[in-house]
């Protein structure tokens, strides 16, 4: 069972990419699909194989008021038990998430029941990681960890290149 990471955007250009890549008769999938605020506009995104589709909490843009360090962590930790929620009943194989903060509450609940987490940083990071890619990466909460473009590995020699999705 593969749990993947579904938020809209450029995000899902991108995991549609890798998705229509992945067998789906030797896979199930589930997706984790982002919301705020009541928000679940990216429940509906159509994807190429069928899945059950769980919400989890979107942390959303870095605030830049003096309260946003508490809005995010708030969020953070909302996002982290529903992600513990999701992997402990689901129980998937794999995790595949892109660039967005939600992927690292999941990779910290699929490590925690011992699922093999997979994180492709975003077309747009060519040299730096973005800073959910920095905390995985750092962390080591994903056993593979891909970039999109080549200058990303010289920088973060884990990081593997295997050309851009798109």
């Amino acid at each position: 069972m593969v749990l993947v990471t579904l938020f809209g955007g450029g995000w899902y250009r991108e995991i549609l990419k890798i998705s229509e890549r992945l067998p789906g008769d030797r896979f199930r999938f589930i997706y984790a699909y982002g919301y705020l605020n009541d928000v679940h506009g990216a429940a509906t995104l159509p994807m190429p194989h069928p899945g059950e589709r769980l919400p989890i909490r979107f942390l959303g843009p870095t605030r830049k008021r003096w309260y946003g360090r508490f809005v995010n962590g708030w969020n953070f930790a909302v996002a982290c038990v529903e992600a513990f929620r999701m992997v402990r009943s689901r129980r998937p194989d794999v995790i595949l998430g892109l660039s967005t903060a939600s992927s690292a509450a999941l990779f910290l609940a699929g490590r925690f029941y011992g699922a093999r987490c997979i994180y492709v940083e975003s077309l747009t990071r060519v040299e730096n990681l973005s800073l959910t890619g920095r905390i995985v990466y750092h962390t080591r909460l994903a056993d593979l960890v891909y970039g999109q473009w080549p200058q990303l590995q010289k920088r973060c020699p884990r990081v593997r290149y295997s050309g851009a999705v798109i």
